[in-house]
């Protein structure tokens, strides 16, 4: 069920949902936050097992594979067709900071800006 549906959650949502100008550092704490968890679940297996049996550890996966899937339904929206910066855009308005817009919007305006400097000294 792991690798049906939380496993590559974790990889697959942040990848998507993050535009440009965040994407490294926010797939970095992803990965970190993800090794966390992964390193707490393997570091208690045994000892939950002993304490609840194996039966009970895997009732506990599986509620929680299920609560995981019911959230990311309701939750996480469609990205197939859409651009990054149709995401950052959706993002910004169900929450209400378009801070991220103003980081895209002088993101690209320095690259424009980068262009033409360069390409007008190409020229010369």
């Amino acid at each position: 069920a792991f690798g049906v549906g939380m496993g590559p959650g974790a990889w697959l949502i942040p990848s998507e949902v993050f535009p440009t100008t965040v994407r490294a550092k926010a797939m970095s704490l992803s990965t970190f936050i993800n090794r966390f968890f992964a390193t707490i679940m393997a570091s208690t297996f045994l000892s939950l097992t002993k304490a609840i049996t194996w039966a009970g550890f895997f009732l506990v996966l599986a509620i929680i594979c299920a609560i995981i899937f019911a959230l990311m339904y309701i939750y996480v929206p469609e990205t197939k067709g859409k651009s990054l910066e149709d995401m950052a855009a959706y993002f910004a308005q169900i929450t209400g900071d378009t801070s991220i817009l103003e980081v895209e919007e002088a993101h690209a305006a320095a690259k424009m800006v980068e262009l033409t400097e360069g390409g007008g000294s190409g020229a010369s």
